[in-house]
């Protein structure tokens, strides 16, 4: 979560992450089947209500899907930096759209810890994968959508859909050098090296090649 982020919202993210955890724990231990709603608020300690104020259904909360992390702000910061009457795409696309991804990991207080439980959860249920899978994939679209408004590309440019698919892919890269125990680099470092890397890449087929 951002370091700008107020008590209230320390706090919806401690309770998401707690009702989370423990739905993780649980489905785990117990599979989706072995515990109820009711149970998980028992252990985190609040209502029923407000369960459901966070999450729509038991298997959102062992996926984190809350309907609380509001990326508006986040979104809007990443729209304003494209020039979409002008030609072609800004040169600051891809590292403001890294940069995006790497927020959005940061407001919802991504840890090691986080995504380790959730692949100890999705081993005890592998059909949570395919609403894993899914959800994904609609995210995918959105900011397929998100960048040609931000560029002010057709729809079916294939540009956008590059961005998102490169970037989607270098993040996975990422997320799996965050989770090694030794590793020391917060996920916008180890994004940063991959971009660097991806650049020169990119560079050299257009040069001819640097050797």
């Amino acid at each position: 979560m951002s370091d700008g982020a107020t008590p209230a919202s320390k706090r919806r993210v401690h309770t998401a992450h707690s009702l989370t955890a423990a739905a993780r724990r649980r489905t785990a231990d117990d599979g989706l089947s072995g515990f109820t709603v009711d149970e998980i608020c028992d252990e985190a300690g609040i209502s029923r209500r407000t369960f459901f104020n966070y999450f729509a259904s038991k298997e959102d909360a062992v996926l984190g899907f809350t309907t609380l992390w509001d990326q508006h702000e986040i979104e809007e910061r990443f729209i304003s930096g494209g020039e979409p009457e002008e030609p072609g795409v800004s040169a600051s696309l891809l590292d403001d759209y890294a940069a995006l991804q790497v927020d959005r990991w940061t407001e919802v207080g991504l840890t090691p810890e986080h995504v380790a439980d959730l692949v100890t959860a999705t081993d005890r249920e592998p059909r949570l994968l395919s609403r894993l899978f899914e959800h994904v994939r609609t995210r995918e679209r959105a900011d397929i959508d998100l960048v040609r408004a931000r560029e002010g590309l057709p729809e079916g440019d294939l540009r956008a859909a590059v961005v998102v698919q490169l970037v989607s892919a270098l993040a996975g890269a990422c997320m799996g050098q965050f989770l090694e125990p030794d590793n020391p680099d917060p996920l916008n470092t180890i994004m940063q090296r991959r971009l660097v890397a991806a650049r020169e890449v990119f560079a050299a087929t257009l040069t001819g090649g640097t050797r």
